[in-house]
């Protein structure tokens, strides 16, 4: 008799802590996004388009404006990820023991957070974006982004 609320405990523990987020997972890359958010996109650009990403895929807040939003990237080899002129912020982070560099500037009206994160798959860049008055606000879901990326092995 004791194990059925012993079970239901779990469930609940279990659904509770995992139901703030959705998983992103493809071949190579895992990360969690907020479970309001949506998949936007995925791309992955034909060999002959100048990017500098060989895919990225974007997560946002829902209203189709993009207004708040998160772009994976997985950088070229030869890409060098363009550091801005006007950064308010700069430091190096590690996420999930990788190495990376996190920047902060303005960029249309908005502000952007890239890290840039180096890895034994490749280098990678986790790009949040959200209006200068939301920046801010939204740091706990960037971060949930950010700090949950990881390759497969």
């Amino acid at each position: 008799m004791r194990l059925i609320p012993l079970l239901f405990l779990i469930i609940v523990s279990v659904s509770c802590c995992t139901a703030g987020y959705r998983v992103f997972e493809n071949h190579e890359i895992i990360f969690h996004y907020p479970a309001s958010w949506r998949q936007v996109s995925f791309i992955h650009p034909p060999y002959d388009v100048e990017r500098g990403y060989e895919y990225a895929i974007t997560v946002a807040e829902p209203g189709g404006e993009l207004r708040t939003m998160v772009t994976v990237e997985k950088l070229k080899a030869d890409y060098r990820f363009p550091v801005p002129d006007n950064l308010t912020g700069e430091r190096e982070v590690t996420v999930n023991g990788y190495r990376g560099v996190e920047f902060i500037y303005p960029e249309n009206g908005s502000m952007v957070r890239a890290t840039t994160i180096v890895t034994p798959r490749g280098r990678y860049a986790v790009i949040c974006k959200a209006d200068r008055g939301d920046f801010e606000m939204e740091k706990e879901n960037f971060d949930l982004v950010t700090y949950s990326f990881r390759v497969k092995q």
